[in-house]
């Protein structure tokens, strides 16, 4: 059942921008830019003076290759009390909650990212799909290591640009975000998203 979010805090504006987009007022909305950082203020929020009364604080991370029990289980070496409900971590003081949302393929614990899920709904042709591929393959080789989230969103970004009519405008966010709802749905897009979070 999807949890209703009072506060999100995300990884990264294209997540903000896919949940304005949706309806979610973006001033509720803070980016961290980046996993480890949602992480951080998850923690600093549990140590910390609540700002709210009571309602749901959600901080929306990636799965990526550690996948719910993976994350789960590092956080439980710091934090004890930590309710456990798949994809959802969970400290509650009174009425006030904060709450971890791991984000992937729910068939495969949580692991991936919003984009995995998104990805399997755009169609590219053969001819894109080996730009792609090659691309990835170049990556790979300049840097070594590639995570599977990255390899996944370099996949979803590429492909959102050599299926756009307007690729050149793509790299401001919101604009991407436009042409992601031209591409795949808004209902299949609200659908994913409301697996994790209720949609206002």
């Amino acid at each position: 059942m999807p949890i209703n979010c009072d506060r999100i805090i995300v990884e990264g504006s294209t997540e903000k921008a896919i949940l304005g987009k949706l309806g979610f007022d973006e001033d509720n909305i803070e980016v961290k830019y980046g996993k480890g950082e949602v992480i951080k203020e998850f923690k600093k929020y549990l140590s910390s003076t609540p700002i709210l009364k009571e309602g749901n604080v959600c901080f929306i991370i990636d799965g990526d290759e550690e996948g719910y029990e993976g994350i789960y289980n590092e956080l439980n070496k710091d934090i004890n009390v930590l309710d456990r409900s798949p994809p959802y971590i969970k400290v509650c003081k009174g009425k006030l909650c904060y709450i971890l949302i791991v984000i992937g393929d729910k068939n495969n614990d949580f692991k991936g990212c919003i984009e995995t899920l998104l990805l399997a709904r755009i169609n590219v042709d053969k001819e894109a799909s080996d730009i792609i591929n090659r691309v990835i393959e170049y990556q790979q080789q300049k840097l070594r290591k590639l995570s599977m989230c990255d390899k996944v969103k370099m996949r979803f970004y590429l492909s959102i640009f050599l299926t756009s009519g307007e690729p050149t405008l793509l790299y401001l966010s919101k604009k991407f975000v436009e042409e992601l709802f031209k591409i795949v749905e808004e209902n299949i897009v609200k659908d994913i998203i409301a697996d994790f979070i209720e949609i206002k």
